[in-house]
This record gives structure tokens, C-alpha cells and sequence, in this order.
């Protein structure tokens, strides 16, 4: 069963599809691209998030700011980590800088669709672990939501190459767990989409 504030996070995870989406339509303004104008807003403001997520360890009055803003999305475990916010913001940043948008984009929304719906589900319903925490339930709508994803919002993207895509990232998010799900499904999805040529 998920709790509430397992589903806010969970919702808020999902939420993150905005920054991709972002990227992909802002306009153009003056000399920047819209590409470029995201960018700066995402290092201004996605660095101010993990600057405050760094030295909240190491300053008492960060530290207060910090947890009244994220403490109600915030689990346990990431009481002394770093947070998956942060990990977010980096992995995101980095994919949206390397590869070009067609591959970005894709590969950034698989994480905020995708592993959302893994969670909600997995923790709902899921009856039957196939790998550690990992069950068949929630790796199945990790499965369908990404898929669908890919084939509505992405047509270029070739229906068999999406359903690849999404089912190996479904199975290295469980199989590597000892990384960052947060990292590995958008790095991993960029890289099969651009080795597929997307």
C-alpha cells in the first residue's frame, strides 16, 4: 500500500516532466534559443536547489530553509544524502546539454513518466517481487506507461525501438540499483536511442 507522502513524492516525481517539456517548447527570445534560455534558468535555479541541498548538511540555518520547503516529498534515507531532487536536476542538466533534443527530450520524460508510474504502482499493487524490492507489477507499468509514452508523444521513434528502449531500462533500473535509478534510466535511454539513431 503507498502512503501519502509516498504518492506527493510520487506526483512530484512526475511532475518533473515539465523541464523536458520546457526545453522542447520554449520560444526563442532575441539572440538565445529556447534550448539556451531553459538552460540558464535550470543552472540558476536547479544549482541554488543542490547548493541548498549540499549545505543543508553543513549549515544549521540552510538546513531549516531547506526541510520547510522539501521535508513533506522527503524520505527517510535522504535525511543525510543527497536527495533524488537534486539527483534530478543533475541528470536532467546533463543529458539536456550532451545530446541533441530529440534524444533528450525522450530520455528525460521516460524518467518522470515511466519510473513514477513503476512506483505508484509497484508500491500499490505490486505482489510479486522478481529482483530485490523490484516487482513484476510495478516493472510492467514502467513498461506500458514508457512505451506509450514514447509511441504518443515521440512518432519518430520507432514503435519496435521504443518498446527496446523501455523494457532494457525497466530491467537496468532493478539490475543496477546499487546507482542512482534517477541517473541510469535517462543516461541509459539517451545512449540506446542515440546508438539506435534515433
Amino acid at each position: 500500500m503507498i502512503d501519502r507522502k509516498e504518492l506527493r513524492r510520487q506526483l512530484m516525481h512526475t511532475s518533473t516532466v515539465f523541464i523536458p517539456l520546457l526545453y522542447y517548447f520554449f520560444p526563442d527570445i532575441g539572440p538565445l534559443s529556447g534550448q539556451q534560455w531553459v538552460m540558464i534558468l535550470f543552472l540558476v535555479f536547479g544549482g541554488a536547489f543542490v547548493l541548498g541541498d549540499y549545505f543543508r548538511r553543513k549549515n544549521a540555518t540552510v538546513k531549516k530553509v531547506f526541510m520547510l520547503i522539501v521535508s513533506p516529498f522527503l524520505r527517510d534515507i535522504e535525511n543525510d544524502k543527497m536527495t533524488a531532487a537534486s539527483t534530478i536536476a543533475i541528470s536532467f542538466f546533463l543529458v539536456l546539454l550532451i545530446f541533441p533534443v530529440r534524444i533528450a527530450v525522450p530520455a528525460c520524460m521516460l524518467l518522470s513518466i515511466a519510473d513514477s508510474a513503476s512506483g505508484i504502482v509497484g508500491r500499490w499493487t505490486g505482489k510479486h517481487p522478481w529482483f530485490k524490492h523490484y516487482t513484476v507489477e510495478g516493472t510492467l507499468a514502467f513498461i506500458a506507461a514508457g512505451f506509450l509514452l514514447f509511441v504518443i508523444g515521440f512518432p519518430y521513434i520507432a514503435v519496435w525501438k521504443a518498446l527496446l528502449v523501455v523494457v532494457l531500462c525497466a530491467f537496468f533500473e532493478a539490475l543496477l540499483d546499487v546507482f542512482d535509478d534517477n541517473v541510469v534510466i535517462p543516461a541509459a535511454a539517451a545512449l540506446m536511442l542515440m546508438m539506435l539513431e534515433v
